[in-house]
């Protein structure tokens, strides 16, 4: 009986183990990966003057040849909607992991300088 209890205890705490591990979400880590991989095409020098920090939202989705396709950008500023889609339409990405056919939106914060 005891040998039966301790056979159970082991195999509870190997299955809460188990189960704990298996539970953390890897799809932060290729998110912000993602992120990091748009944001070095697109650049840190835009030659676009602007008055206050800018706010645009891009949708893109991931072709099967792994490139940027770029659905929409809405921006208050249509200079820096064209700026983006010449930057980032068509550009392949090195990401593994990435869902093909699936819309992405990321919101991008231009500060002013």
């Amino acid at each position: 009986m005891k040998n039966l209890k301790t056979i159970i205890a082991v195999i509870a705490i190997s299955l809460s183990t188990v189960f704990s591990v298996s539970a953390t979400d890897t799809k932060p880590k290729k998110a912000k990966t993602l992120r990091t991989e748009i944001s070095a095409l697109i650049g840190e020098n835009i030659p676009l003057k602007f008055n206050k920090t800018t706010i645009a939202e891009v949708s893109f989705i991931v072709n099967n040849r792994n490139e940027i396709v770029v659905l929409s950008v809405k921006s208050e500023v249509s200079e820096l909607n064209s700026f983006i889609k010449r930057k980032l339409n068509y550009k392949i990405i090195t990401i593994k992991g990435v869902k093909k056919g699936e819309v992405y939106k990321m919101p991008l914060k231009i500060n002013i300088k």
